[in-house]
């Protein structure tokens, strides 16, 4: 008989750990107890004595079972309904002892029914098998009711009937197709669904565990994960060893993956665990597996993926960094960027309405091309920014005497592999926009307008400590512009796409500064791309811009400090009348100078060396 539950999950288990915690009490009273009351002997007035809290105890141990069978229960009844943490639902079972029952009834019909099937494998005995089957639909989410249906059923019969279910489904070398799938979870919806709930409630079969992970063919281990959402244990042992499996082979698709990607999408944590550890991230993000271009969404399957794992606060922090890590690594190898490069998307040219421009290259019914933004380099580029700090520091560890050594983690990563990353990432244009954001929040963190740049604290020690902060924060700023881009130029965009990603990185770290003494919000002139001061007019820089523009295209190595030299003379020009246009003094001869040597420090060699990768 149905029974309506309803239930708040959290409050639940709050509640839960409150009981456990009264039994541990009264465990640890109970001795103490029952000593006091035969030393008081007859004083002890009639009535209850220590066993009393052994009713306490039972009936505690007791409530905690049941509550916690109703929570795993309604956690995984499809269309429960959901409010304010509140989720109702109607239970096939009353309780935990019922529902274990009914399973170990149905498990042995099931069980009757496919050794009949063995013995003649007849239609009729088949549809006998699928009759079994399918009553489990909806019950199965009971972990209770399927502990005793798989326990009765055995590893051996469980087995065999995914083998029969694929022999009349799969379609495909490679795993199920979701068409192929679907037919198959009215059979085998139900088990898989069953194995889920009792692995996530502990009490999955360990034999049968063992067998999934071990001797199940893959495709059905595949499909245990796109039949029912299996725990994060489970997904992740899975997802190794599909993994291994994976990439393009000829003429077959990968639908094992697909389905391996599929749930990773449903769980961040699994995610993050998978891509922390061994070749994992190496292995699902290599160019054969993401551009397998016949399984529809699968780009977008594993974005959703890599956004719940990668973001800024998603699970552990230990996991999401160790998983970044490896994400870096992998992208740091050139072979792997194709996965991050844009789609191309062709559309229909029609002609603007009368009056509007029109596109002279294109005719009526004309079709242009039009990337579309790869959504795995955009979940990479707007979220890459929470490690900015320390990714600034490993470019410093190489390229400076930064007395700062890289956190925890990321001594293993090298600024090469870190350069090649970002060159990856700018090869899709519109990975640019999030990583300028995050560069702007960046810098405005940074705060490099706060420090005097050569003290003028009213003693020297206050001074030396002005100094200091001021020129660690500048090597932090150059070292992530200088990270771009070395990586821009790793990138070998075209001549138009280089020239304006070029202007945007080189002016970054020096209009931050301008932007700081002017008081400014540093986002207001990094995400705008103009100075901070609005008090100082910036038009040199069209005139720097030609020059840049020429100079990468004609200019050689040896000649990169004559376009810095332009570069940092123009932006100090414009920090000095930034300052007097607020009323403060212009820096001197001998602090300009100073200054500049900081800022054509980190610049210069840059320069230099993107040139050099471009053949200059």
């Amino acid at each position: 008989m149905a029974e309506f539950v309803g239930i708040d999950p959290a409050g639940a288990r709050r509640l839960i750990t409150s009981m456990d915690d009264a039994v541990q009490r009264a465990r640890t009273l109970r001795p103490s107890l029952s000593a006091s009351i035969a030393e008081a002997g007859t004083d002890w007035p009639a009535g209850p004595g220590a066993e009393a809290l052994d009713g306490v105890g039972r009936f505690l141990d007791e409530t905690r079972r049941d509550l916690t069978w109703r929570i795993q229960t309604i956690e995984r009844v499809e269309g429960a309904t959901s409010q304010g943490g509140l989720r109702a639902a109607e239970f096939a079972f009353g309780d935990a002892e019922a529902a274990r029952t009914a399973g170990t009834l149905a498990g042995k019909r099931t069980l009757a029914a496919w050794q009949a099937y063995q013995r003649d494998p007849s239609v009729q005995n088949w549809e006998k098998v699928q009759e079994a089957l399918r009553e489990g639909k909806g019950k199965t989410v009971d972990a209770a009711y399927s502990a005793g249906l798989l326990t009765t059923l055995g590893t051996g019969a469980f087995a065999g009937i995914f083998a029969a279910v694929s022999v009349r489904n799969q379609n495909d070398a490679r795993g199920y197709s979701p068409v192929d799938l679907a037919k198959a979870k009215k059979d085998l919806g139900p088990l898989a669904e069953a194995f889920a709930s009792t692995d996530a409630a502990g009490t999955l079969p360990k034999e049968l565990r063992d067998r999934a992970l071990g001797d199940l063919p893959i495709a059905d281990m595949a499909a245990l994960l796109g039949l029912a959402r299996q725990s994060r244990e489970f997904l992740v042992q899975a997802g190794t060893a599909l993994a291994q499996r994976s990439g393009h082979r000829e003429d077959e698709e990968d639908w094992n993956t697909y389905w391996l990607v599929k749930a990773l999408s449903q769980n961040g944590e699994a995610t993050q665990e998978l891509l922390a550890s061994g070749d994992n991230a190496t292995l699902l993000l290599r160019p054969e597996v993401v551009n397998d271009g016949g399984r529809p969404g699968f780009k977008k399957l594993l974005a959703t993926a890599l956004d719940k794992a990668l973001a800024p606060g998603a699970g552990a922090a230990t996991l999401r960094r160790d998983a970044w890590i490896n994400v870096i690594k992998v992208f740091g190898d050139k072979t792997a960027w194709p996965s991050l490069l844009p789609e191309p998307s062709k559309l229909e040219y029609f002609p603007p309405l009368d009056g509007q421009p029109s596109d002279k290259r294109y005719l009526p019914g004309d079709t242009k091309v039009i990337p579309v933004p790869s959504p795995i380099g955009q979940v990479l580029a707007r979220h890459i920014s929470q490690y900015f700090p320390e990714l600034a520091v490993v470019w410093s560890r190489e390229h400076d005497s930064l007395p700062v050594a890289p956190g925890e983690g990321w001594r293993n990563l090298d600024a090469e592999s870190v350069v090649n990353f970002f060159g990856g990432l700018l090869r899709d244009p519109a990975a640019l926009s999030p990583l300028r954001s995050g560069y702007g929040d960046f810098l405005e963190d940074l705060d490099l307008g706060k420090e005097h740049p050569f003290g003028n604290a009213s003693t020297e020690e206050g001074r030396e400590g002005q100094r200091r902060a001021f020129y660690d924060k500048a090597v932090r700023a150059g070292a992530l512009a200088s990270l771009f881009f070395s990586g821009l130029h790793e990138a070998d965009l075209d001549a138009e796409e280089t020239r304006k990603f070029t202007v945007e990185f080189l002016f970054l770290p020096l209009d931050a500064l301008v932007g700081g003494w002017a008081g400014h919000l540093l986002a207001d002139s990094v995400l705008a791309g103009a100075a901070a001061s609005k008090a100082v007019d910036l038009t040199w820089k069209n005139t720097l811009q030609d020059e840049i523009e020429n100079f990468l295209d004609e200019g050689s190595p040896e000649e990169a400090s004559d376009l810095v030299d332009v570069l940092v003379d123009g932006q100090l020009s414009a920090f000095n009348a930034s300052r007097e246009s607020h009323g403060q003094p212009p820096l001197g001869e001998s602090d300009l100078r100073q200054l500049k040597d900081i800022f054509y420090g980190r610049l210069e060699p840059v320069l230099e060396a993107a040139l050099r990768v471009r053949g200059g």
